[in-house]
């Protein structure tokens, strides 16, 4: 089971009101997820006034109920 979560969040102000999405994917390891986090930088310096891209690392905190449950994508 995954121990952490890299949490990718990319806004878009084009427009007055920006727009955000987020994304969650799973690593084994807190290592592993700082590292991959590195990979998620925009390289258009220019277009960093309209498109910001933000990564963190979250510790998966699971109930014992919970787990094995839900629908893998």
């Amino acid at each position: 089971m995954s121990e952490f979560v890299l949490v990718v969040l990319v806004t878009i102000g084009l427009t007055e009101q920006p727009t955000s999405f987020e994304v969650r994917l799973l690593k084994e390891s807190y290592q592993q997820c700082i590292e991959d986090s590195k990979t998620y930088r925009f390289p258009f310096q220019e277009l960093h006034k309209v498109i910001s891209i933000e990564t963190r690392c979250e510790k998966v905190l699971v109930e014992p109920h919970q787990k094995d449950k839900g629908t893998p994508v």
